[in-house]
């Protein structure tokens, strides 16, 4: 009996996901789990308490009569205490609106659970640490800084055409090839002349990101030296200390060795901020601030001993991010987890054992240029595991703690990917590899290693 007062005691500290008038075939996601809904279909139900990603795609039918995704829309949602949040889909928009909320929906939800359950789908919360590894570092001051005014993000810009009227259309100049009367062929205009003629379109203010601008070659102090500047950009350490010094709010510290700072950590969330809008929003802005982010990161020599907390949480988030792998569609429940293997993995098998193309193969080289993970993960197990070798006497335990766990997520990567990285190899066992799971990962939420 106590067993299951304990177990109704637990099922209250959940929420609530009304979306109403979904029309059948729209695709809907939660954080890693994807589906695409039915008639009957009223929301979800039992979402555990935190910060969650809600991602929608309107469906159409295409001439085969199949069903088409359209642009896909995403956005956070808090959901910190039990409460119901209710939506309704406005087809026109292709969009949920908010709808109004009182205090007595909460227990209203609670006191009729068996009739609603029909209409409700169930959050699986066994793929709930999926997410908690993916957001890890995402706070509600992350998404208040980066995410739209608007608060929706969208996979594609939204643009805002200027207002033109006929008369002004017809004022355009004619190009002379386009001309019907013009007998011969003129050589073509110039790009720069006929991008003039384009309409000027605008991205609409409330969809922009927010993010961190970031330089776009490192940065040195004014008056240095031709020698200096060649050191500045391959140990790119200034840099790095200007970005977090403008994340820092006023009074709180620049750097240390105990603990991860506060400006620190607000890379950190935008670093998976940024992976999670490309991943579940399908952004491929997301991807390309994530890849400078850490390129900026795996580029410091003298920022892995002056801020050794900051790279041991970067590993481990290198680790849940990298590492994620999402399981096979599952019939009964009939909910799909994103996948991760294909994203990173031309090779990977799919469903009928034929190869998956990925268009986003970071581990190969491509078009004369190096792939870009094996290249910047070589150049930051490089950087750690020289800090390790040089460092401070006060500081050769964090080091030798990062260098194992840089280790780890090497030996990890390398088995998960079929990849070789360079990295430090002096502990490694006979077969030149580390036991991945003598690695002592440091928080309760980090997932275990399972390398096969």
């Amino acid at each position: 009996m106590a067993k299951t007062e304990r177990k109704e005691e637990i099922n209250l500290n959940v929420s609530w996901l009304l979306l109403s008038d979904v029309p059948p075939s729209t695709l809907i996601g939660l954080d890693t789990n994807v589906w695409t809904v039915g008639p009957n279909f009223r929301g979800i139900r039992d979402i555990p308490l935190g910060l969650h990603c809600l991602f929608f795609n309107a469906a159409a039918n295409s001439l085969e009569r199949k069903a088409v995704s359209g642009l896909r829309c995403s956005l956070f949602l808090d959901f910190s205490k039990p409460c119901v949040v209710k939506k309704r889909w406005v087809k026109e928009a292709e969009e949920f609106v908010d709808l109004p909320s009182t205090e007595g929906d909460v227990d209203l939800m609670r006191s009729n659970q068996t009739e609603m359950q029909p209409y409700l789908i169930a959050y699986p919360k066994e793929r709930f640490i999926n997410w908690v590894a993916l957001s890890s570092h995402i706070t509600l001051d992350t998404i208040a800084r980066l995410q739209p005014s608007g608060k929706y993000i969208y996979s594609c810009p939204l643009f805002l055409s200027e207002k033109s009227t006929s008369r002004d259309r017809a004022s355009l100049p004619i190009p002379t090839r386009l001309c019907r009367d013009c007998e011969d062929v003129a050589a073509p205009e110039s790009i720069a002349r006929g991008e003039e003629q384009l309409p000027t379109l605008k991205t609409l203010p409330e969809t922009e990101l927010h993010w961190t601008e970031l330089p776009q070659h490192p940065l040195y102090p004014s008056g240095s030296s031709p020698a200096e500047i060649s050191q500045y950009n391959m140990d790119q350490t200034y840099t790095l200390d200007h970005i977090i010094t403008r994340l820092q709010c006023p009074g709180e510290e620049m750097s240390s060795a105990s603990a991860l700072m506060p400006a620190e950590a607000r890379l950190l969330g935008e670093f998976h901020f940024a992976f999670v809008v490309f991943l579940l929003g399908e952004v491929l802005e997301g991807w390309y601030q994530w890849r400078r982010l850490f390129s900026l990161l795996a580029n410091c020599e003298r920022a892995v001993v002056e801020r050794p907390r900051l790279y041991k949480a970067l590993i481990t988030s290198l680790y849940r991010l990298l590492m994620y792998s999402a399981s096979n569609e599952d019939t009964v429940s009939n909910v799909m987890d994103v996948d991760m293997a294909g994203l990173f993995h031309a090779d990977a098998e799919g469903k009928e054992g034929k190869a998956s193309l990925s268009h986003f193969d970071e581990w190969h080289a491509c078009h004369n240029e190096p792939a870009f993970l094996p290249h910047t993960l070589t150049r930051l197990f490089g950087n750690i595991a020289e800090a390790a070798a040089t460092a401070p006497s006060d500081r050769i335990r964090l080091m030798e703690d990062l260098l194992r766990r840089a280790e780890g997520l090497r030996v990890c990567l390398e088995r998960r990917f079929n990849v070789r990285l360079s990295g430090h190899r002096n502990s490694a066992g006979a077969d030149g590899e580390m036991a991945a799971d003598e690695v002592d990962w440091d928080t309760d939420e980090a997932p275990v290693i399972v390398c096969e």
